[in-house]
């Protein structure tokens, strides 16, 4: 794709190419400005979690009076229709965003509303995409900061997804808001003598990669859950600083561990790992209300544990979150727009699943969400 910029006023958007590396250099600058550390919009993370034939890309605003927006996306090409056949003579493209969360990031001058200059970059950025035969968008908003009216196309609510509120609270105040059954798990592991560790540099990995490779295998989890070494290295160099693995031990051995991510004010759980022997330890417990308390000495008010497996509310998963977080069930929607309604049409035509799935063309029929839900990794 080529780089494309607007003219009207002041006010230019340009869509920055990871693979280019002046572009990389500009994203990152913007990343810098925006995206207060956010881990799903680093043009690293893009890269790493693009699939085969998708191509990492961000759009940055510039509104010509200090406010900005980052929006980083995956661009992927439109090979058929929903049924199979070969879609057009024309390249056609859609847009979705890197597992978990994804949409606009902005950083606002004073005096600038925020829904005023979104609505200003969605407007530039949907003549771009037109401009560029785009069919689609789809993102996974963030549970915290959440989605604005707006957006031009359709906000869908999901199951909700789990936020451990830290902000002002006490140890006390962390227990009081889990279950009795969390509570005595802790107190379980804690007699037990099993401590908690952390490493901000990755220096345990191996430990790190055994017990999570072995929960993976336990659970039968989708190979997209089983992330190469790479990945790991990837946020250790990328994201330093900004990345902690917790490890529970047990007479110095590593039994289980936590992968946390911190952006601003916001920490998201992002992995995590136990081994078989050691479930019925309570060291999961304990390892996730140290990871709340070594959360709060990093500034962080709100700690993401995210949805469950399946999008529905008694997904066993959910419910062990809310046990960390009785308090902690948010609202969460996903967001989908369809730019060239014509072709979108066309691409969708013959379909009769009933499926929420989108966008529709890329639909089988094998499944209710799709790209609608936010896929939850297979913990523990």
């Amino acid at each position: 794709m080529m780089k494309q910029q607007s003219s009207a006023a002041a006010a230019r958007m340009r869509i920055l190419d990871a693979q280019d590396r002046e572009s990389w250099d500009e994203w990152l600058s913007a990343w810098r400005r925006c995206a207060n550390g956010d881990m799903f919009s680093h043009p690293a993370y893009l890269v790493d979690r693009a699939e085969s034939g998708q191509t990492p890309l961000a759009a940055e605003f510039d509104d010509g009076r200090g406010s900005r927006v980052l929006f980083a996306f995956l661009l992927r090409r439109i090979d058929s229709d929903v049924l199979g056949r070969s879609s057009v003579a024309q390249k056609f493209f859609d847009i979705t965003t890197a597992l978990y969360y994804g949409g606009p990031l902005c950083s606002l001058a004073d005096g600038t509303e925020e829904a005023t200059l979104l609505e200003t970059f969605w407007d530039r950025f949907r003549q771009w995409a037109r401009s560029q035969r785009i069919v689609s968008e789809f993102h996974r908003e963030n549970p915290v900061s959440g989605g604005l009216s707006s957006y031009p196309g359709q906000r869908i609510e999901q199951a909700g997804h789990v936020v451990k509120e830290l902000g002002g609270r006490t140890e006390a105040d962390l227990l009081g808001d889990t279950s009795k059954s969390f509570r005595r798990s802790v107190r379980k592991a804690e007699a037990a003598g099993i401590n908690v560790i952390v490493d901000e540099t990755g220096e345990r990995l191996d430990d790190f990669l055994d017990l999570y490779y072995a929960t993976m295998d336990r659970n039968h989890a989708s190979a997209r859950f089983y992330y190469p070494r790479e990945f790991f290295d990837m946020l250790n160099t990328s994201l330093a600083g900004r990345v902690a693995y917790l490890y529970a031990l047990d007479n110095g051995r590593p039994i289980s561990a936590e992968l946390v991510a911190y952006c601003a004010e916001i920490g998201y759980s992002v992995l995590g790992a136990t081994e078989e022997s050691s479930l019925r330890t309570g060291v999961n417990s304990l390892l996730s209300h140290q990871a709340f308390l070594y959360a709060q000495t990093r500034g962080i008010k709100h700690y993401v544990l995210g949805g469950g497996v399946t999008n529905a509310a008694d997904d066993s998963l959910l419910r062990y979150k809310l046990s960390m977080a009785k308090s902690g069930l948010r609202s969460y929607f996903t967001a989908q727009q369809v730019i060239d309604e014509e072709r979108y049409i066309r691409l969708s035509s013959g379909h009769s699943c009933n499926s929420t799935f989108f966008p529709t063309y890329r639909s089988d029929c094998s499944c209710g969400y799709g790209d609608q839900i936010a896929d939850s990794e297979s913990k523990r």
